[in-house]
């Protein structure tokens, strides 16, 4: 799975508000019921299917989002309950912590799983597919270099600033005066990753493509050893980079919430109830499905 083209450490923050934010019940489990449709649009970008292929995608597809609803929502239901309860009297070090590691292992198990489904798929993809698919992602890139790199030092604090306070304002609603100066003045620590996130993504997309042009019998095995030894081939500075921003990421979440008022911590727990009792609905659905299966 592509990895968001955000300042590591602020993907991890928006996983949060992703899990936070949504406005209500039927407006996540309307979204939650449609990922089927979003994500064959967002393959189309990639890749032109047969019909026949389209139903084998579709069938893989169905299988990863039943195990994603019986095994990950009851685990995103529970980390709320614990970050709710974490809150009294507030927020520590500690706390954050668990929420990140736990946000940043519920990634990796998706991670995990799509591109175990998109690699077997891929078997059933022809050369020439799989060629066409490389190029999606080559196109991708090409959009991300000149959206990221063309901006200053100072958009690009911008950037973060922004996103950091729409994250945060999605869950707690209007942030005061002194939670938006404690980001501005946060920002300021963050380090620029966008450079050496590309090249590493240049990187591990030419290898991938060798793999496909050379269309070797093991080519999938090929592919996970590039993907699984990605993590290991990242710079020193690469990882301090990456480790500095989750930091001051992670201070931000935590002071900004501390920061909250009445009304704003009204608004959170009631955001936090809604989502969970969202994922223990959709959990629901999938027992329902079982059942009439």
């Amino acid at each position: 799975m592509l990895r968001a083209p955000w300042p590591c450490g602020v993907r991890r923050l928006a996983l949060v508000a992703l899990l936070l934010t949504q406005a209500g019940c039927s407006s996540t489990t309307f979204f939650y019921n449609r990922l089927d449709t979003l994500i064959n649009w967002y393959v189309d970008d990639y890749v032109t299917l047969t019909p026949e292929q389209r139903t084998e995608f579709d069938q893989q597809l169905d299988a990863l989002l039943d195990w994603h609803r019986r095994e990950e929502l009851p685990r995103y239901a529970a980390l709320l309950a614990g970050f709710e309860n974490d809150l009294d009297p507030e927020l520590n070090e500690a706390a954050v912590e668990r929420l990140f590691v736990a946000l940043s292992e519920a990634a990796d198990r998706l991670e995990i799983r799509t591109l175990d489904l998109m690699i077997n798929f891929g078997a059933a993809l022809t050369p020439e597919q799989r060629l066409e698919f490389m190029a999606g992602l080559q196109r991708e890139q090409d959009e991300q270099r000149e959206a990221l790199l063309t901006r200053t030092d100072a958009e690009y604090r911008d950037d973060v600033r922004e996103r950091l306070a729409d994250n945060l304002a999605r869950f707690l609603g209007r942030l005061t005066q002194e939670q938006k100066a404690l980001i501005a003045d946060q920002v300021l620590e963050y380090r620029r990753l966008d450079g050496p996130w590309l090249a590493d993504r240049d990187q591990w997309l030419m290898q991938l493509e060798a793999i496909i042009v050379q269309d070797d019998p093991d080519w999938s095995a090929q592919v996970w050893a590039v993907l699984e030894g990605r993590e290991a081939s990242r710079s020193a500075d690469y990882r301090l980079v990456f480790d500095n921003n989750s930091r001051v990421s992670r201070d931000v979440f935590r002071d900004v919430i501390n920061q909250r008022t009445a009304k704003q911590d009204q608004r959170l727990r009631r955001k936090v109830n809604d989502y969970r009792e969202d994922f223990v609905a959709l959990t629901a659905q999938a027992d329902k499905r079982s059942i009439k299966q």
